[in-house]
Order: C-alpha cells, then sequence, then structure tokens
C-alpha cells in the first residue's frame, strides 16, 4: 500500500487495488491511497476545464477574426480576391439597389436582402447584400434573440435567355447576427443575342445556426446539420432555407 502511494502518479490506480488481497480493510487503503487519488483527480479535472476554456476562448476568437476577415473580402466588387481572378474587365456601370422581395411568405429567419447588377461586356454579376437582422422570439425565456446564418447562397435557378447563362457563385460560409455579407453570382452574357428584356429566377439559400449564450459563438460550426436540413435544437443541428424570390428583369440596354 505505501508503494502504491508512492507511485499513483504513474501506475494505473484502478489496476492496482485490483491486485490487492482481498481481505486488506479499505480503512487501511482509504488515506494513503485512495483519498489522496481522488483529490489529484478532482485537481486535474479542474486544470483540463480550465484548459478546455480557455481553448474554447482561443476558437471563438479565431473564429470571429476568420469571418470578419471573409465578409471584407467579399464587401465589394474591387474587394473580393474570387471576382478579380475570374478577369471580368472593367464594370460597364451598376444599377441602383434594389430591395429583393420574397414570392411566397419567407421563414421567420429571413434576412433583409439588397441586390445590385454589376454590367461587364461580356459578364453580368448580381450582389446580394444579406443583412441578418432578424430577430425570433425565444419559447423558453420570452426574449427576442439572433442567430447567425451559415452557407449563405445567392442562386439563379433559371434564365428566360440563353444569352444569360449562371456560371458561378461566390456564397459566404458565416454571417453574424447584426452583420452584411456580400453574396455573388456571375452569369456569362451575350448581350447582342437577347431580344428585348430577359427575367432571372433566383433564390436565397442559408442555415440558421444557434448560439451559445455564455460565448456567443454558434454551437455547432459544421455542414452535417445543415446539409441534412435537420431541426434546429439546442444540439447544435441547423436547418436550411430556400427562399424563392422575385425575378430580376435584365435588358439589353443595361450592357451599354
Amino acid at each position: 500500500i505505501r508503494v502504491l502511494a508512492l507511485r499513483r502518479d504513474s501506475i494505473d490506480k484502478a489496476a492496482a487495488l485490483r491486485l490487492l488481497p482481498k481481505n486488506i480493510p479499505m480503512s487501511s487503503v482509504a488515506r494513503p491511497f485512495l483519498i489522496p487519488a481522488v483529490v489529484e483527480n478532482e485537481s486535474q479535472v479542474r486544470r483540463l476545464t480550465v484548459a478546455s476554456s480557455l481553448l474554447r476562448s482561443r476558437y471563438v476568437q479565431l473564429k470571429k477574426k476568420l469571418t470578419e476577415a471573409q465578409l471584407k473580402s467579399q464587401a465589394s466588387l474591387h474587394d473580393s480576391p474570387a471576382l478579380q481572378r475570374l478577369n471580368l474587365g472593367e464594370p460597364v456601370h451598376s444599377s441602383k439597389p434594389v430591395k429583393a422581395r420574397p414570392v411566397h411568405s419567407p421563414s421567420v429567419y429571413y434576412p433583409e436582402v439588397v441586390l445590385v447588377k454589376h454590367f461587364f461586356p461580356r459578364h453580368l454579376v448580381i450582389q446580394a447584400q444579406v443583412m441578418n437582422n432578424a430577430t425570433v422570439s425565444s419559447a423558453d425565456s420570452g426574449r427576442d434573440s439572433s442567430r447567425t446564418l451559415s452557407n449563405v447562397a445567392f442562386v439563379i435557378a433559371e434564365s428566360s435567355d440563353e444569352a444569360l447563362v449562371p456560371t458561378s457563385e461566390l456564397p459566404l460560409k458565416t454571417i453574424p447576427p447584426g452583420a452584411t455579407g456580400s453574396v455573388w453570382c456571375v452569369l456569362a452574357a451575350s448581350p447582342q443575342r437577347m431580344d428585348g428584356a430577359a427575367f432571372l429566377a433566383c433564390e436565397l439559400r442559408y442555415s440558421v445556426l444557434e448560439l451559445d449564450a455564455a460565448t456567443g459563438a454558434p454551437l455547432n460550426f459544421s455542414d452535417e446539420g445543415a446539409m441534412a436540413g435537420a431541426d434546429v435544437t439546442a444540439s447544435g443541428f441547423v436547418r436550411t432555407y430556400v427562399e424563392e424570390l422575385k425575378d430580376i428583369e435584365v435588358r439589353h440596354s443595361e450592357f451599354g
């Protein structure tokens, strides 16, 4: 028992106890071995709990910086490296911002969306500025709460004219509560082939993440819940929404 007490930091305590003769009374083992072992284990649990909290706090800070960097990199036509790599050329002009209108009754999480059309000689780039300002009343607390939007994308589902063909999309991984982010859709355009006006059927797709009340961080950063389309729960599952928006009209004359 004395040897076990001296080496309790480097042995399997449970296995060591099983090796002791069964006629040894518990009182002779408790003071020199069991009680110090329990105290040390509790101390280790506290240390690991503190370390886990510190690591999570650091993770949340890094995640926040990454989100802010992505929002900034896609904020405007000239700030986006992904758009620059497409070699679209110089823009002819940009339309006035227009607020997007859902075709059907939107979900309670639907954000405010403003659309801007950017015209290039052979391309049309549509910018959807998504403002995550929706608040939802919690059934448990009765308070209004916000949600983080994840996997936000603006999609052209269909074009009425073959002269406008969607080629790529630039989604956003995350838009925190109260933040605004831009998602983009690029279309190849042949203005000379357009016959009057074309109409684009469009959608806003996004997932909703619940927030940790203590840290303000999403409970789940993974895509698994979003892909499965599961209901939002306290365990971090999310649900994906597809909001059909009113068609966008594009005229031949807008290409200059």
